[in-house]
């Protein structure tokens, strides 16, 4: 991921020091692929069933006009599931991100101008993420997002329509109460650069006090069913990784340094005693592994499962206990299609559950979900919609916004 700058974090002074991983330059890579991007994040679901939906309408609350938005081969569209039936798709044009809301499996849509972010730091046509200039945005949560405008932050709380400073809006805690829910983020994490939590009810945002577990930059975090968090720290180059584990919400941590030998993925908690770790080599020659703990990220072994040499690999568990996996299948990069692994035996052994679209998400999981992007015609252009299955059995159609 690009190098970007956070409370409590002097990101110039890392980006000067810190080549990034080559996993960040897929993500990259992939993200201004196509207008219908491929960055796709999304926050922990299991819990989000039935939330009230707050619908946005265009009123006197948007703090400026809305201009109709301009097509640029530039411009980047991302969904963030938050929920089985919600989520936000955005639009990010320039130094304008617009937000659109669904709470119906995509079957209606807010308008695009109903919540919108416009930078009065940004630098027009400067790449999203580029130290000390353009915008960049991450979905937190159903009502909850964050922007950043050349380096500062703004938090939104109620769907995009109003904005505050970040730095002050986010609450300082010693753990995250138990009411809020870890951000899931992954491939970097920008702009996200600590672990966060959001309250679904309110939209307050909290960050941590306590120092982080490793000082590598955040890469990875998966919250798991039990309320159990898992990250990852990663820098570039064979500087090895950082896998840590909480099970008090964020107070204290146990955690495992990976040798400069291989660098982590992503990592995954059933509980807070259980989990998975994906890593790739560091070296030409090596190969990707599964890594297991049964005893909260204190030692790991070797589940032998057979995985192709490729870093693009979206790891989580499933409602049903089994590991779920996106990854590239056959094709060629302009024609890619996507796959669904599924393994029930505790990642030893993976197969095939589905097959199905191009490949443009580069995270395309959550915490009881994974989903495949597709097009009604059956092309690999641009999806109109998802499909989500939570484990490798069953899927339910989420129709993307228009």
């Amino acid at each position: 991921m690009s190098n970007r700058k956070f409370s409590g974090f002097d990101l110039d002074t890392i980006t000067e020091a810190v080549s990034q991983p080559p996993l960040d330059e897929l993500h990259a890579t992939a993200r201004s692929r196509r207008r219908r991007s491929v960055g796709v994040v999304a926050t922990a679901l299991v819990a989000l069933v039935g939330l009230a939906v707050v619908p946005m309408v265009s009123g006197p609350e948007r703090a400026t006009p809305a201009e109709p938005l301009p097509p640029s081969g530039g411009s980047v569209s991302q969904l963030t599931l938050t929920g089985p039936t919600s989520g936000v798709d955005v639009r990010h044009d320039g130094c304008v991100v617009r937000f659109a809301y669904t709470g119906d499996g995509g079957r209606s849509w807010s308008d695009w101008d109903a919540a919108r972010f416009e930078g009065t730091r940004c630098a027009a046509g400067t790449a999203a993420g580029t130290p000390g200039s353009g915008t960049d945005f991450s979905v937190l949560g159903e009502r909850s997002y964050l922007v950043t405008d050349s380096g500062v932050t703004h938090l939104s709380t109620d769907y995009g329509r109003t904005w505050r400073d970040g730095n002050s809006a986010i609450v300082a805690v010693p753990a995250f109460p138990v009411t809020a829910r870890p951000v899931l983020c992954g491939f970097g994490c920008g702009p996200v650069a600590e672990p966060l939590a959001v309250d679904p009810s309110s939209g307050t945002v909290y960050r941590l006090t306590a120092a982080a577990p490793s000082w590598r930059p955040l890469f990875s975090l998966y919250p798991a069913a039990d309320g159990s968090i898992w990250a990852t720290y990663r820098m570039g180059g064979a500087q090895g990784s950082t896998v840590a584990r909480s099970a008090d919400r964020g107070a204290t941590w146990t955690s495992w340094e990976v040798g400069d030998d291989a660098g982590v993925i992503t990592a995954v908690g059933l509980n807070d005693r259980e989990g998975y770790v994906l890593t790739e080599p560091s070296a030409t020659g090596g190969g990707v592994r599964l890594l297991r703990t049964t005893d909260g990220a204190k030692t790991w072994t070797d589940t032998g499962a057979e995985l192709s040499n490729q870093i693009h690999y979206d790891l989580t568990v499933g409602s049903d206990g089994s590991l779920l996996v996106t990854t590239p299948g056959g094709g060629t990069e302009t024609d890619r299609r996507a796959r669904l692994l599924v393994s029930r035996d505790d990642g030893r052994h993976f197969t095939v559950a589905r097959e199905y679209g191009q490949l443009v998400g580069s995270v395309s999981v959550a915490p009881g979900f994974a989903w495949l992007f597709g097009s009604d015609d059956g092309s690999t252009g641009e999806p109109d919609h998802v499909l989500i299955t939570t484990d490798g059995s069953t899927w339910t159609r989420f129709a993307l916004a228009p």
